[in-house]
């Protein structure tokens, strides 16, 4: 009896193993066909795209169908994958819908949320996005509250990217501290909706909002995206107890050259730390009003910190005419390391000693 389990357990790993072989084989004599096909598919989708020769969405159809061999779910995917390099390529054209339609990309991607693999779900997110396709809103919602935190974000981030209705929101929602990628996410979310000419105003978010993170990021898009009507709420953040927001706030003021906060701005550069000094002298410095100079040649003077007395210094030489004249008389005038600091700060390639 025991002989005969063994046998027929050796058996069956022996037909196991020839199994996977031959899936394994056939599965990579497929993906090295599909390989050779991609110069040919790009040639098509180039046709289509950039060219003024016009197409139906069967003649594409039947013309994919010829370079593959079977339209299904592995090519399809390298489809998307070719319309994403091109999107990522900035190469605009107004007819990437009848690609998509075509090959019924729409479809393909609502079953790959529909999937039982994460990592499945996670392309849908990611290609949605990038071939701007906002179809989705019922299907994203349902994993906004997954248990999955990643694609829970991953659901939310889309959301933002891509909902049509009320696509902020999450903000309310979003926890802890911003990661560096986070913030990179969100900002090619926003990029997307400003795009649209949906982008609403951030504003009522940064007063909104009760985590710092979130609003220290959502007060530098006001000035990457050079929102207006955002003086009185930037104005207030001055005085918010959080260092940070409030040097982001100053920042925001030098991107969106709100001048008139200049002498605010100087009067309150001696009872704050030094995150918001170093955001005062950059902002004094965008503002090159050539009015603070004098305030600039000071404050350098009696910095005690290296690294802010090069900032500063960096401000001085950059600050219009009589700022290099400024920086010339200053290195005249010092000697020994804050010499160093000026020379540096003049020609940044060269060590001195």
């Amino acid at each position: 009896m025991t002989i005969v389990l063994t046998l027929g357990f050796i058996i069956s790993t022996i037909v196991l193993v020839i199994t996977i072989y031959v899936i394994r084989r056939n599965y990579n004599r497929i993906q090295k066909k599909l390989k050779k096909n991609v110069p040919e598919i790009k040639t098509l989708f180039e046709e289509v795209l950039f060219f003024d020769k016009k197409f139906s969405e069967k003649e594409i159809f039947d013309k994919f169908e010829n370079i593959v061999g079977e339209v299904n779910k592995e090519t399809i995917d390298i489809g998307i994958g070719i319309l994403i390099e091109f999107k990522n390529k900035e190469k605009k054209s107004e007819k990437y819908p009848l690609i998509i339609d075509a090959l019924n990309i729409v479809g393909h991607l609502e079953k790959k949320f529909d999937s039982r693999s994460n990592s499945e779900k996670m392309n849908a997110f990611q290609e949605a996005f990038v071939l701007n396709l906002n179809k989705f809103d019922a299907k994203i919602l349902v994993y906004a509250y997954s248990k999955n935190k990643r694609i829970r974000r991953e659901a939310r981030n889309s959301y933002l990217a891509l909902s049509m209705n009320d696509p902020y929101r999450f903000f309310d929602e979003i926890e802890g501290s911003l990661s560096k990628w986070d913030e990179i996410e969100l900002m090619q979310y926003l990029k997307l909706q400003n795009k649209r000419g949906n982008l609403e105003g951030l504003g009522k978010w940064i007063n909104y909002s009760k985590n710092d993170s979130l609003v220290v990021f959502l007060i530098k898009m006001v000035g990457f995206f050079k929102q207006k009507g955002i003086d009185e709420i930037l104005l207030e953040k001055l005085d918010d107890t959080n260092a940070e927001v409030r040097a982001e706030a100053i920042l925001t003021l030098g991107a969106l050259q709100i001048k008139d906060t200049e002498q605010t701005l100087i009067d309150r550069y001696y009872t704050e730390p030094e995150i918001c000094q170093v955001a005062i002298v950059k902002t004094i410095r965008k503002f090159n009003t050539g009015k603070s100079l004098k305030f600039l040649q000071e404050i350098f003077h009696e910095s005690n910190n290296t690294d802010t007395k090069k900032i500063i210094a960096e401000g001085i030489l950059n600050y219009s005419y009589e700022g290099k004249i400024a920086f010339q008389n200053l290195k005249n005038s010092l000697k020994d390391f804050d010499l160093t600091i000026l020379n540096h700060v003049e020609t940044p390639l060269i060590k001195f000693k």
